[in-house]
């Protein structure tokens, strides 16, 4: 490849990340780190079956394509905070500790989260504000491509104006 070459993809590059970070929406009020982070070498193939107190059949499944982060978050917003959009190159398993939260999908679609829910987040776009005149606690744990961030900034959907998520 031509130096020129070079040099035209090496300021498209640039520039598509500067737009990229100037359309992102930012995380705003996170006042606490990772807790733990560790790496699995290889693909995951997990398989547990199981039963509920009532006798129920459980089962749950984990698979990957590949070696993956595992990690975990022990989350705290300030009131008045938000995750900015954004998606994973992966999974995340949340549950709130203590606070609220509006959590939107891609199309702005609402569900609100309270102390003890859980949810998993996959790779598809959204974003959550603390709602209430407390802060939020929550853990994550993360399972994403090894060597990959854990979540990937992204611009708010046409949606999210008009609701004032942006």
């Amino acid at each position: 490849m031509k130096v020129k070459t070079k040099m035209v993809l090496g300021v498209a590059a640039m520039a598509a990340t500067i737009v990229g970070i100037a359309c992102a929406t930012p995380i705003v009020g996170l006042v606490s780190p990772f807790f733990s982070i560790g790496q699995h070498a290889s693909d995951i193939r997990t398989h547990g079956v199981g039963r509920t107190p009532s006798g129920q059949e459980f089962e749950v499944e984990l698979r990957t394509e590949g070696p993956a982060s595992l990690s975990t978050q022990d989350g705290a917003y300030a009131a008045g905070g938000h995750n900015g959009w954004h998606s994973h190159p992966g999974m995340v398993a949340v549950t709130i500790i203590s606070g609220a939260i509006q959590w939107f999908d891609e199309n702005c679609v609402e569900t609100d989260y309270k102390a003890g829910d859980s949810w998993t987040e996959g790779s598809k776009l959204h974003y959550f504000r603390v709602v209430g005149t407390t802060g939020l606690h929550l853990t994550a744990f993360f399972i994403t491509a090894l060597g990959a961030p854990y979540r990937t900034d992204e611009a708010a959907p046409a949606c999210a104006a008009a609701l004032g998520l942006t």
